[in-house]
């Protein structure tokens, strides 16, 4: 037997399945002990004399208290976990219940969405559909009137071919009556007023049916620039009594609507007299380029007084000399015509100085005696004043000087008594009274010998008649 002594231990432990005493045995001086094998296990065993027994009955009751107690802890734990997971689980119904009602409400917005775009989408198609027919039926109409075009500009080039060939023959016959009509006057019927000069010839004839035509275009414009005093023009009543009273004109009670006629009369015969006041200061002065038109006439008047006296002053037999102050009357004026007040060459072309002043002065001037409130309207308007001042100009200060003897103008003096023969008016044709006067002339009466009664009329004055006059 062995010298060692070994202890042997009982030790009470609770298992927490079955609640089983297990043994647990103890070796003393067990440092050198080792389990090897099993050989060795039961070889080195103590003898029943040399192993005592410990008991550990007082620490059981303790160890069953605190298992019970770990048990009563772990149970109240998950009782509490239970509870917190109950109102999670309440917490997450409630936000299920709100998703899945969020969710219905979407789902019927996307589907009223849907159906709404599914009308739309199907009355688009059809609109699409009818617009394809239309467009279609417009293509189809186009080829048609293609067609009828051709067959037209076919038509045209045959009548075409057909008026060459009659203004041919036209113009042969009108060469024959020239043959016969050479040496005849042109004169108004029924009146001791002749329209053209005897003696002019065809050049005299031309002359007058283009400067009544040009007469006639100025008119025109005028008009426009005052335009018709209807829509979207204000009056200044009180400016206009003020220029009918300069004029000598008969002052009564004015209306726009009423007495249109006469406001427009009046305006015209402003813009004319404005415009020989600016053209009379013009010529009145000299020097520089700004004054080239001035200067050529000044020159021409010196140079054909000259060209006169030595006619008279030289003796000598030519022709020449007798006609050099006509002829160079006719070819200055017939240049400044063509050319005078026209766009300046300079480094760059433009507007005339005169022009570019005047224009600004006369719109102004129109502007306060009649509101045009479109602005469109009063531009096209405005646009107008260069022309007309170049044109009033031209005709009075160059164009009637071309002819010989040199053509006149005349305003009617108001209290005339009215002859038709030499005057005309927009209101004269409506009144069937022969004795009438006249209030207001508002383009001058222009021909020849005009203060004698063999006067030769190339354009007839213009005139308004008050039509309540006895």
């Amino acid at each position: 037997m062995t010298n060692k002594r070994y202890n042997y231990e009982k030790i009470f432990t609770s298992n927490e399945n079955d609640n089983d005493i297990q043994d647990v045995y103890q070796l003393s001086n067990n440092n050198n002990f080792s389990l090897e094998n099993d050989n060795n296990i039961y070889s080195q065993m103590p003898i029943p004399t040399e192993m005592y027994y410990i008991s550990q009955n007082n620490d059981d009751d303790d160890d069953d208290k605190i298992n019970k107690n770990n048990y009563n802890q772990r149970s109240f734990t998950i009782l509490n976990n239970n509870n917190n997971n109950n109102e999670e689980i309440q917490l997450f119904d409630i936000e299920k219940k709100k998703l899945q009602d969020d969710i219905n409400k979407y789902f019927y917005q996307y589907n009223s969405l849907y159906y709404k775009l599914q009308e739309k989408f199907i009355d688009l198609t059809n609109k699409n559909i009818n617009q394809q027919n239309k467009i279609d039926s417009q293509e189809k109409l186009i080829n048609q009137l293609r067609y009828k075009l051709q067959n037209l500009e076919k038509e045209k080039n045959k009548l075409d071919n057909e008026n060459n060939n009659l203004y041919q023959k036209n113009l042969n016959l009108e060469n024959q009556m020239k043959i016969f009509q050479q040496n005849d006057s042109f004169k108004v019927i029924n009146s001791n007023t002749t329209i053209i000069q005897s003696e002019g010839g065809d050049d005299d004839q031309n002359y007058i049916v283009n400067l009544n035509n040009d007469i006639s275009e100025l008119n025109d414009k005028i008009r426009k620039y005052i335009t018709n005093l209807k829509q979207d023009v204000i009056v200044n009543i009180g400016q206009v009594k003020n220029l009918l009273s300069l004029y000598k004109c008969p002052i009564k009670t004015l209306n726009q609507k009423d007495d249109r006629l006469l406001i427009q009369a009046v305006l015209q015969r402003h813009i004319i007299e404005k415009i020989f006041d600016y053209a009379k200061q013009y010529f009145q002065s000299s020097g520089k380029h700004y004054y080239l038109e001035s200067e050529i006439i000044k020159s021409e008047s010196s140079l054909s007084l000259l060209l006169t006296h030595a006619s008279k002053c030289r003796v000598g037999n030519d022709e020449v000399t007798l006609l050099a102050s006509t002829k160079l009357r006719q070819q200055i004026y017939s240049i400044l015509n063509n050319r005078g007040f026209s766009d300046i060459i300079s480094h760059a072309i433009h507007e005339h100085p005169f022009i570019a002043y005047y224009k600004k002065e006369l719109n102004d001037i129109m502007n306060e005696l009649r509101i045009i409130e479109d602005i469109q309207k009063k531009s096209a308007s405005e646009n107008l004043a260069a022309t007309i001042i170049r044109d009033v100009i031209k005709l009075f200060w160059f164009r009637l000087k071309v002819q010989e003897p040199a053509v006149q103008y005349l305003w009617i003096q108001n209290n005339t008594k009215v002859d038709k023969t030499f005057m005309e008016g927009n209101n004269l044709d409506d009144n069937g009274n022969l004795n009438l006067f006249v209030d207001l002339c508002y383009f001058p009466l222009i021909g020849r010998n005009l203060s004698s009664n063999n006067r030769k009329i190339y354009f007839p004055a213009k005139v308004y008649v008050n039509p309540t006059t006895n």
